[in-house]
């Protein structure tokens, strides 16, 4: 099938502006005085790209060769890539990241927001696989950036090593997948007539190597996640890696991750025969059990850090398992609450990271006590981070609290006939009131410190910075009051996900 430019461009114009910008920003490098022609052009990329994903429309139907596909899905996690991109971009800028290599920063970051972006539209195996790995090399690169730095070093080869081992066992179980469907297509979109994997997994799903292979390529992808037992790179390489990098790869590399999962698990699922139904039981056991195990590793572990790095990087284990949770009930309202927890995780999230980079750059500490009596000496700063802990606490008047209640009714909901759900439901309660020890810990060092104690020097917070601060609170706020629309919006772009699953959800 031979692709339709005009089609290219009207679906895919975002992907197309950062592929180009990749060429650009070198030409530029070569052309410019200290990457300041580098450094506009990749601003300007993202830029572009955010503005096109936002005004493009989503449509179900709308294919790219059947690898690629512009629905609503598509639309969301790629506008969560390149805004987490853009804001990592600022942040790098803002505290030195890229400063002994502009250019070659912006090519990696370009690089693996265009690899997120694919790998939340893509529609075949193969173009999942390429795709992630886009994504996955810049992420490499990226946590490796400060040569100077040993534990830079130390957290990319970690990635690179556990990168690497998924990495096969995802391709080897979409070889198998492929075997089964005779096609790597995922799902076959409204008027196309194509086979798809979707099709054809009634027929293979009684057999145990299907279950086998479905183990292995969502293996992969939670690996990309960070879900438990995949998890064990994450610490490290977020410690290890520039703050900036950091905040991209906890949002978009987990995005991307999700909205893959998303497409998987509703193609794998899809059908009303009875192969197709006791398959989508183990599936839903399994990610059951695997969300579970995840945030309680991630909250648990968490109580021990002192390191705010650290401590945001097993917060975003935590939270990759309360979202497996509404990836397990297999319903069209989960896949809206985990589209409505996502866009709002980016926010708590981004917003987190950003704080604390400004801290350590400002005190040359990257621990939990570097925030002392931060309260008092920056107070918009104080509140901002206080917004952040309370919203990914899950608690009000925050969007963090909406978000996970959504999630829990879900769960609730299914538990009513599904024992299993139910208790599952319990857990992830209680590991909200465990993860409240933690969070609440820059809470206690910023307003209940000791004054006489407490640093006294006024802390720098520049006009830039400021703006970005707020700009990323108030919507935790805002749409922890309003979220009605939000939640429309989600319910709209999430839709057709798992809409063929029978028995899935409410």
């Amino acid at each position: 099938m031979t692709p339709d430019l005009g089609n290219l461009l009207g679906r895919f114009g975002a992907e197309t502006v950062l592929a180009l910008a990749i060429p650009a920003i070198l030409l530029a490098d070569l052309r410019g005085t200290r990457g300041s022609r580098a450094t506009w052009t990749g601003i300007i990329a993202l830029v572009a790209a955010l503005v096109l994903v936002l005004f493009q429309p989503s449509d179900p139907g709308a294919l790219l060769t059947k690898l690629l596909v512009a629905d609503g899905l598509a639309k969301v996690f790629r506008l969560l890539a390149i805004g987490t991109g853009l804001v990592a971009a600022l942040a790098a800028l803002r505290w030195g990241d890229a400063e002994r290599g502009r250019a070659e920063f912006f090519v990696c970051l370009i690089g693996a927001v265009l690899g997120a972006c694919l790998t939340a539209a893509a529609n075949d195996l193969a173009m999942l696989y390429i795709a992630i790995e886009t994504l996955s090399i810049g992420g490499y690169l990226l946590a490796g950036f400060r040569k100077q730095s040993p534990l830079g070093s130390e957290a990319a080869l970690k990635y690179v090593i556990f990168g690497a081992v998924s990495s096969g066992a995802m391709l080897y179980g979409m070889s198998l997948l492929y075997g089964f469907a005779g096609t790597g297509t995922l799902t076959t979109p409204p008027g196309a007539s194509f086979a798809s994997l979707e099709g054809a997994s009634g027929a293979a799903a009684g057999e145990p190597a299907f279950l086998v292979a479905v183990l292995l390529v969502f293996a992969g992808l939670a690996y990309k996640v960070a879900a438990a037992p995949f998890q064990f790179w994450c610490p490290d390489v977020y410690e290890g890696a520039p703050t900036s990098v950091a905040a991209f790869l906890a949002v978009a590399s987990k995005g991307a991750g999700f909205a893959a999962i998303l497409r998987f698990v509703g193609a794998v699922t899809a059908g009303a025969t009875p192969g197709v139904l006791a398959n989508t039981e183990h599936v839903r056991t399994i990610l059951l059990v695997m969300a579970l195990l995840t945030m309680t590793i991630g909250n648990v572990a968490a109580l021990r850090q002192r390191n705010a790095k650290r401590l945001l990087a097993y917060s975003a284990i935590a939270h990759a398992g309360y979202l497996l949770l509404g990836v397990a009930v297999t319903s069209a309202d989960g896949a809206t609450a985990v589209v409505f927890y996502m866009a709002v995780y980016l926010f708590m999230t981004l917003g987190a990271f950003y704080m604390v980079g400004l801290v350590e750059r400002e005190t040359g500490r990257g621990d939990v006590d570097a925030f002392e009596g931060l309260g008092f000496r920056a107070p918009l700063l104080g509140v901002c981070m206080a917004v952040a802990m309370i919203g990914l606490t899950g608690l009000p008047p925050t969007a963090g609290f909406v978000g996970k209640y959504l999630l829990l009714q879900e769960v609730f909901a299914y538990g009513g006939t599904h024992i299993l759900f139910f208790w599952g439901g319990v857990i992830a309660l209680l590991n909200t009131v465990v993860s409240l020890g933690y969070y609440a810990r820059f809470l206690k060092v910023m307003y209940l410190c000791d004054l006489e104690r407490a640093p006294q020097s006024p802390f720098r917070f520049a006009g830039v910075d400021r703006g970005l601060v707020v700009a990323l609170t108030v919507p935790v706020l805002v749409f922890g009051l309003a979220f009605a629309g939000l939640y429309d919006a989600a319910s709209d772009l999430a839709q057709g996900i798992f809409l063929a699953v029978a028995g899935g959800g409410r």
